[in-house]
């Protein structure tokens, strides 16, 4: 064989390895993307909503201005006429999250439940790290039917953002759910596999939806330390509601909270023994937040009991017992 023959043999033979090797490489990169999702949301499968595809699409969207002018939207169930109570995702998730509470809604409410910036159909603003924004998002919504403010209801990331919309927007929030919440800044620190994620090109090969949720994880610690000197500003009745056995957000975050919130009108903590992160999509979770928005409720427009108005360091006043 000609030398010339023997070079162009060596250019194939190279040419395949690295075509081989681009092909072993884009598996492993799909295998490490299904991996390192899996280990974001917990290690194992994410549930959902029960309700069938056919009945979501039902649900009516609205659209809305809600970010800087950008179009945002939400989807709706019930009475428009009526009290609003308006649901935020954790993350990753979106408005269909919900699903469920808004195809079976709780009678007496218009119930809503909002794309909260960079998910969903409100996937074009990108990623939103700031609680002060996500909660100006929500501010368009909160309207009065009644003599009566909405009652948000917050799922893990969703809490401390309801918290943060309570703290910016007063007289506005008729009451507060906080389910599985994550709010102590001190439980709120990234763990190995957000930093890789955000390295690249790791972050260049993960679907949108998690470097969304993955943006929202690092900058978790500074966004609830900024929340935590506003707590004080939220005066509406509390309703916590969350699992001894979440391995997310940890239980811990419910003595925070209940310290932090020392203005609120009332404070209630339902505490669903053996139970995990993923309460809005249980029965036994989804009986308890309705139970909770009810007790919220019923305590709205009573006023705040006595030395309420307190700073943080005098202790927490206006407080029920767990319960």
């Amino acid at each position: 064989m000609g030398r010339r023959n023997i070079q162009r043999l060596v250019r194939v033979v190279s040419a395949m390895a690295d075509q081989a090797r681009r092909a072993l490489y884009r598996r492993e990169a799909r295998a490490f993307v299904v991996s390192w999702s899996a280990a974001v949301i917990g290690g194992c499968a994410i549930p959902g909503p029960s309700s069938d595809r056919a009945s979501i699409r039902s649900l009516e969207r609205v659209a809305y201005a809600g970010l800087n002018g950008k179009p945002l939207s939400y989807l709706r169930e019930g009475d428009a006429s009526m009290p609003r109570l308006i649901y935020v995702h954790g993350s990753p998730s979106d408005a269909t999250s919900f699903a469920d509470d808004l195809l079976d809604p709780l009678p007496g409410f218009e119930s809503i439940s909002i794309d909260r910036p960079g998910y969903g159909d409100a996937s074009h603003t990108g990623t939103v790290e700031s609680f002060a924004e996500q909660a100006a998002a929500i501010e368009p919504l909160l309207v009065e039917r009644g003599g009566r403010w909405p009652i948000l209801v917050g799922h893990s990331l969703g809490g401390p953002i309801i918290a943060r919309a309570a703290a910016d927007y007063p007289g506005r929030v008729g009451g507060l759910v906080i389910v599985a919440g994550s709010l102590d800044p001190e439980l709120e620190q990234p763990r190995w596999f957000n930093y890789l994620a955000d390295a690249p090109p790791v972050r260049w090969l993960l679907p949108k939806m998690i470097r969304v949720s993955n943006d929202e994880m690092l900058a978790a610690p500074r966004e609830t330390k900024l929340l935590e000197d506003v707590l004080t500003r939220v005066r509406c009745p509390v309703a916590i509601v969350h699992g001894t056995r979440d391995g997310l957000v940890p239980y811990a975050n419910v003595a925070y909270t209940q310290r932090q919130l020392t203005n609120a009108a009332s404070i209630t903590v339902t505490t669903l023994e053996g139970e995990g992160h993923f309460l809005v999509w249980k029965d036994e979770g989804r009986e308890a937040i309705r139970d909770a928005i009810r007790s919220v409720e019923s305590g709205m427009g009573q006023p705040r009991p006595a030395g309420a108005d307190r700073d943080a360091s005098d202790g927490a006043a206006g407080r029920n017992p767990d319960q």
